[in-house]
């Protein structure tokens, strides 16, 4: 009998397959590998909130936990998967100098925010107000990482085919799914999850992000731009650019609208030509508190839920699957903040709604 089902491979599968491993449980997931959010973001990995000036809850524990992670990934597959690459934050308005100053030499922000600003004398870029540095930080290939671990993964192992939850047979201390018996089943869906008949009921709100992928001679691909918007390297010339963020739109079509509000931003900063080479969207599975869903169900103890991460999957992921393993074999509690119970009365009450 399996350890674990594990239902979903972005970045939350991918984190609890990993940690299952390193416990040596046994495990299959199940996935078919339609692109969700995971694989269409930018891949940043960094602990600040840039629009504030703070760190994200939780964010100098996450960070410690995810670099040694992809670190420790990169030494088992002999690959490359984490360019350690600086962010250069252009200013929006020079009231910022000082807000970024201040944080710059406090606690925690103090590891990832240098304070210089810098005065830009790059002709590709307008930054008439200068920009400043966070080091320590970087961007990480989720899609080659994703793409080397399934192919490690036996057939056995990874079953590429849409999970049907009608076929999921509940047994007092296990599940059984088309004849594969595992003691949990554990969620790890993003978006997906509002389909789920066990754990729809949780407010996963969901937001819609476009991004394009540009050519460009005029950058570097050793640093990551945020100016209002990300730009991200990919590969020499290639960049990632995004994104957008909208609440009402759920599907995964990219859109005109979607498309002229990321060219707008971009040329704003981007001096010279540049060369519209993709451009994509999917749904970020977030949550009106901001905060993972992480837990097992009220009614069903087999039954475990990994999603939320948001926009924070590649800092938050690898901590977020160790907590839920400890929780699982161990009972070891893990912070409410990102625990389900926190939504109990939506179980029992499921029209209850946000205010």
């Amino acid at each position: 009998m399996k350890y674990a089902i594990i239902v979903g491979f972005g970045l939350a599968g991918f984190h609890l397959a990993r940690q299952l491993q390193k416990q040596g449980k046994e495990f299959v997931i199940i996935s078919d590998r339609a692109k969700g959010a995971s694989r269409n973001a930018g891949g940043v990995l960094n602990p600040t909130i840039l629009k504030r000036y703070t760190l994200a809850w939780n964010g100098v524990a996450f960070f410690d936990h995810a670099l040694p992670t992809y670190r420790n990934f990169e030494e088992e597959f002999d690959t490359t998967i984490f360019q350690d690459i600086p962010i250069l934050h252009y200013f929006s308005q020079l009231s910022d100098h000082n807000n970024w100053s201040v944080a710059a030499h406090s606690k925690g922000l103090n590891q990832f925010l240098l304070p210089p600003i810098l005065q830009s004398n790059r002709e590709c870029i307008q930054g008439d107000l200068g920009y400043a540095k966070l080091h320590n930080v970087g961007k990480l290939d989720i899609q080659k990482m994703l793409d080397l671990y399934s192919q490690y993964l036996t057939a056995e192992n990874l079953l590429q085919e849409s999970f049907e939850y009608s076929q999921l047979k509940l047994h007092p201390d296990k599940v059984v799914y088309q004849g594969i018996e595992a003691k949990n089943i554990v969620f790890c869906e993003g978006f997906g999850l509002k389909k789920n008949p066990w754990f729809s009921y949780l407010p996963l709100t969901g937001s819609k992000g476009e991004f394009l992928h540009i050519r460009t001679d005029k950058l570097s691909s050793n640093e990551i731009i945020k100016a209002g918007l990300f730009i991200v390297p990919i590969s020499k010339d290639l960049y990632w650019v995004g994104a957008t963020f909208s609440r009402d739109d759920k599907t995964t079509q990219p859109t005109n609208k979607g498309k002229e509000w990321i060219l707008i931003k971009l040329k704003k900063i981007l001096k010279g030509s540049f060369e519209v080479v993709d451009h994509g969207a999917a749904i970020r599975p977030t949550v009106q508190d901001r905060r993972p869903l992480l837990g097992v169900h009220p009614q069903y103890k087999q039954l475990y839920v990994f999603n939320g991460l948001g926009t924070r999957g590649v800092l938050m992921g690898p901590l977020l699957a160790t907590w839920l393993f400890q929780f699982m074999e161990h009972q070891k509690e893990f912070p409410p903040e990102v625990g389900i119970d926190r939504f109990e009365t939506y179980f029992s009450n499921p029209k209850t709604q946000y205010v």
